[in-house]
């Protein structure tokens, strides 16, 4: 499923592409078993910042290496990321095709926020594990701001769906107000020979 723009809808929200992951059912059974199990024992990474500061409240935050876990399933994911990363036209331009380097996990919890922020790295993007109880509601949905903080829209989250847009999109996440878990994948790819 590609986006589509409304006619009154801000241009930056035109920058975020979605897609349905294919078997994700199968995919989300796998890793939302993974992902938990190591919440459960991996003490949270605080911030995968430089500065050091989360841009992310009550949440479980992984290392930023998760591409390189041996899971068939993260594999899966990897390989249509980045297939569906090098079908687009990016405002960066395409010199070498785009592979990922850094990806993470963020398990939810009751009250989470996501602050505005951009990422260092040319196209990232997000993949719903487990929508929590925002499936197809506002409550922790993806958000587009401005530079200046202001909220220009919101995409609720489903499970199986994958968002990709430019790096330096201003992005956070509304609250997320539930006591399931809420699982995301979060990832950068830069261009690599």
């Amino acid at each position: 499923m590609a986006d589509a723009q409304a006619g009154n809808d801000p241009p930056e929200l035109g920058l975020v592409h979605q897609f349905m992951v294919p078997d994700h059912e199968r995919l989300n059974l796998r890793l939302r078993a993974l992902l938990l199990e190591m919440a459960s024992r991996i003490p949270d990474k605080g911030s995968n910042a430089a500065s050091g500061k989360s841009h992310f409240t009550n949440k479980w935050l992984s290392t930023r290496d998760l591409h390189l876990l041996p899971d068939p399933e993260i594999k899966t994911l990897l390989a249509f990321a980045e297939d569906e990363a090098n079908k687009l036209q990016w405002p960066t331009g395409q010199i070498t095709p785009l592979r990922i380097h850094a990806m993470w996990a963020i398990v939810s919890r009751k009250g989470m926020e996501g602050n505005p922020h951009q990422h260092g790295a040319r196209v990232s993007g997000a993949y719903y594990v487990d929508a929590g109880a925002s499936e197809g509601s506002g409550n922790g949905a993806f958000a587009i701001y401005s530079a200046d903080g202001q909220l220009l829209g919101s995409m609720p989250p489903k499970a199986g769906l994958m968002l990709l847009f430019p790096s330096g999109l201003w992005h956070g996440v509304l609250r997320y107000e539930s006591d399931r878990p809420r699982i995301v994948l979060s990832f950068n790819l830069v261009h690599r020979a």
